[in-house]
């Protein structure tokens, strides 16, 4: 079988698992989606070969639970480099996959997520100033510029208190979860390319 495995001290790495069949089949069970395990493995290219696998901890998910997962681990493999290691990513993945299987709601899990993932990847946004370096004011809309900053207008856009709501991942109020959906969706596409997230036509809830 082969695997991805996201860790904490190396980021991605592939490996292949063998003995997954006959009395070594919990193999198997471990290395499904979700769970946290630990591993040893020999080698040192792209893929390596899984030695001792441990179960650490199983998640199940089911229904918009199990959607979401994958739209977190497909963002993972989509988006990050094999062997470069994000700690504080790989912390918040276990601690937003844990909080779905405690049955946590999942509109801020996701969010939370996705503000992290861009952070990581360099593709933060200032959510304290606009483009010109003034401070946000609650009462003004903005719009995203360049995908970098925002600049005020008249109408439309997000206003500056939800922006503030979302710098600080605070999703209480519903028009604050409904626009940090759109925009970190506007911000995260940018770097996904032409092929689409395939976990993402599974999120059919409007809430996530």
């Amino acid at each position: 079988m082969i695997v991805r495995l996201f860790t904490p001290a190396y980021g991605l790495v592939a490996g292949v698992a063998k003995g997954v069949r006959g009395r070594r089949s919990t193999r198997v069970a471990a290395l499904q989606p979700f769970n946290e395990v630990r591993v040893s493995w020999l080698g040192a290219g792209s893929l390596l070969t899984l030695t001792d696998i441990e179960l650490d901890q199983r998640r199940m998910l089911h229904g918009q639970r199990l959607a979401a997962g994958f739209y977190v681990l497909e963002f993972l493999v989509r988006l990050l480099q094999e062997h470069d290691a994000h700690p504080s990513l790989y912390r918040l993945t276990q601690a937003v996959l844990g909080a779905m299987a405690d049955g946590l709601p999942l509109a801020p899990l996701l969010r939370r997520f996705e503000h992290e993932l861009l952070r990581e990847l360099g593709f933060g946004v200032d959510f304290t100033c606009d483009l010109q370096g003034e401070p946000l004011v609650p009462g003004q809309r903005y719009t995203l510029a360049d995908g970098e900053s925002f600049v005020a207008v008249s109408s439309g856009g997000y206003s500056g208190a939800e922006l503030l709501a979302i710098g600080a991942d605070d999703y209480r109020l519903g028009t604050v979860r409904h626009n940090a959906r759109l925009l970190f969706r506007e911000l995260l596409d940018t770097h996904l390319g032409a092929r689409p997230l395939a976990s993402r036509s599974l999120l059919m809830s409007t809430t996530t």
